[in-house]
Formats: C-alpha cells, structure tokens, sequence
C-alpha cells in the first residue's frame, strides 16, 4: 500500500513511520549504508548553489555534495523545518540545481506528479538523482511473494517499485537525459546473508553493474530542447538590413505514458 503525497495528512502518517522504522532496522541500515557508498561517488561530481533531498525516511544522505545551499525537505507533517507537499513544492522555476530524491517515487501514488514538478523547479542543466528499488532483482520477486502471502501494508514490501527503464522513459519524455544509471546489492533480502560491509565498496556491484541490482541510482540532467541558427537574411539597400533572429525550437515529445500500473499519466 503506497501513499498519496498529494494530501499530506493523518492518513499519510502510519505508512511514513512503517518506512522509517524498516530503515532503521538492520536490513535497512546496510540499504541506506551501500546507498550512500553510492552517492558519495556521484554526488561530488554535480556542482551547483542549491540542492534539495526528498526522502521517506530521516537520514541525510546529501553531505558528499560540494553544493553549499542544502535543504531537506519533509514529507511529515510532524517534523519540524521545511515541510512541503511533492506535487506542489515552494520553489520558483528552474531555481535547484541537483534535486536527491530518495525511494519517495517508490511509496507513492503519482511518481509521475512528482516528476512533473520537479522538472519545473530543475534549472536547466541541473540534475535529478533519483534512488530506488528495482522490481526487476531478488527483491522485487521477493516483494511479490510476500504480497502474495503475508500483509500488503509490511514495508518496504509495501511499495510499487518502478522499473528503471520505465522511469527513464518518463524523465526522457519532460526533457531529460540520462547520465549514468548505477546498481547495487545482488543478495537476497535477508540480513545474515548480507554481512556489515555494504554492497557497492565491494564486489560485483562496482565490477559489472548488472541492472538486476535491487537498488539504482539514476543520475539524470535537464536539456531544454535544441537552439537553431538561421542565417541572417542581408537587404541589398542598407547597410545593415534586417536580420533574422536566432529561434528557440523545442522539441515536442509524446505527452503521454502508457503503463500498466494505472498511474497518471503526463
């Protein structure tokens, strides 16, 4: 049972502390562990004045950035600072350079309204890195069965893990590309299985990059569309005669998404 951002309310509250409270168990720990081995290798490498991190749960995972400006963003309407809805962040447009969006996509009803308004507030040229589960991995098969056969509403197992591919598509379609896409821990979601070390300092996760990974990270960066030069039309009677101006084209992609999950479509 993912949640509905769009409302933040009592009804959001139950699923926002069944989410932190599976981060802050063991299994959680060496998630959020191997997920900041990760960033601590991508993140430096954005540069900007301002980030953001939106996350379902409590922990910052933002320091390895250079960026000085940073703000967190709550999604519980019982913490204290900044606390905003998703689909309707206080942000101007194209004011944030690097937006850390952190399994919210994950436990929502609208990733897609997320998207959308994060695209808004992107500056050209500024990133998106966005965190997630990978339905296509042992977890993912491992969520299914426990839907199958335990309670729906057992975090994270509760969430609708979105495809990475799937996900590409929709950050493709509001005029992004997709920098690089980075995956991690091949194990089972078991925790005697997965040791203290997490998952990206070591092994086949920094070797090969399989995307059958259970976590992604995928880093992706806001074009605006493409500038097109028309030459300078000269009049023969003056010295300086009219000149064409340089055009702006955008590039209009298809305005829907077709899925199978039912969810919005752009």
């Amino acid at each position: 049972m993912n949640t509905d951002f769009s409302a933040l309310n009592s009804s959001s509250q139950p699923v926002l502390e069944g989410i932190r409270s599976w981060f802050a168990s063991d299994l959680g720990r060496h998630v959020l562990k191997t997920e900041l081995a990760m960033l601590e290798q991508l993140l430096p490498g954005l540069f900007g004045y301002h980030l953001t991190q939106f996350s379902v749960q409590d922990s910052v995972l933002h320091d390895p950035s250079p960026i000085q400006n940073k703000i967190v963003v709550n999604l519980d309407t019982t913490k204290s600072g900044l606390v905003a809805n998703p689909t309707q962040l206080p942000f101007a447009n194209d004011s944030i350079d690097v937006a850390l969006v952190h399994h919210l996509l994950d436990f929502s009803e609208s990733p897609q309204k997320i998207l959308r308004e994060l695209a808004r507030v992107t500056l050209p040229m500024g990133h998106i890195v966005i965190v997630g589960f990978n339905p296509i991995s042992l977890w993912g098969a491992w969520g299914t069965i426990v839907r199958a056969t335990r309670s729906k509403g057992i975090a994270p197992w509760n969430g609708a893990f979105i495809r990475p591919g799937r996900l590409m598509d929709w950050l493709n379609l509001l005029d992004f590309k997709i920098d690089r896409a980075q995956y991690s821990i091949y194990r089972p979601p078991v925790s005697r299985y997965l040791g203290e070390v997490n998952d990206y300092s070591h092994g086949v996760s920094r070797t090969l990059n399989l995307p059958v990974g259970s976590v992604y990270v995928i880093v992706a960066r806001k074009h605006v569309g493409a500038v097109r030069s028309i030459k300078p039309v000269w009049s023969r009677h003056q010295g300086f005669g009219q000149l064409s101006a340089v055009r702006s084209v955008k590039h209009e992609g298809l305005t829907t998404v077709e899925h199978q999950s039912g969810r919005d479509e752009f």
